[in-house]
């Protein structure tokens, strides 16, 4: 399905955190890389000049960096929700579009009810990390 022009709310178990985004994603990927799995995330893509990021008065985000250190999983400390990554740095302009992944489980499902999902498998093989910051459960050949 194609991104419509329907504003989207998405936010944390507690509230703590919103993320709003001006329209639905183009898609909705269900990474199967280790960490993604673990978090049971299912992301939407979007610039970071589309994203705007509020919380409540002494909430606080957490993150998580880990491998080749360019994103960090960004989480409530409250809940626990992961609720979006973010680049820590752009990345080369040969190597695509700059943007973040929104964790579109933490949206009202009616909302994304006809966006199509995509289960992506392609990182579960690709050695994009080094041997000594992969997960012991990845089956990449490194």
């Amino acid at each position: 399905m194609a991104a419509t022009d329907t504003s989207i709310r998405s936010s944390c178990h507690c509230g703590a955190i919103t993320v709003t985004v001006p329209r639905l994603p183009e898609y909705i990927n269900v990474c199967q890389c280790t960490i993604c799995r673990r978090y049971g995330a299912a992301w939407g893509y979007y610039h970071p000049h589309q994203v705007k990021i509020e919380t409540k008065p002494n909430a606080v985000t957490k993150q998580y960096v880990w491998g080749d250190r360019n994103l960090s999983f960004n989480f409530c400390d409250n809940c626990g929700c992961v609720c979006y990554w973010w680049p820590i740095r752009p990345p080369p302009t040969d190597e695509g579009e700059y943007k973040i992944g929104l964790n579109t489980n933490n949206v009202n499902p009616e909302l994304l009810r006809f966006v199509d999902r995509k289960f992506e498998y392609s990182l579960l093989m690709s050695p994009l990390r080094s041997k000594d910051t992969a997960h012991p459960d990845d089956p990449a050949k490194y």
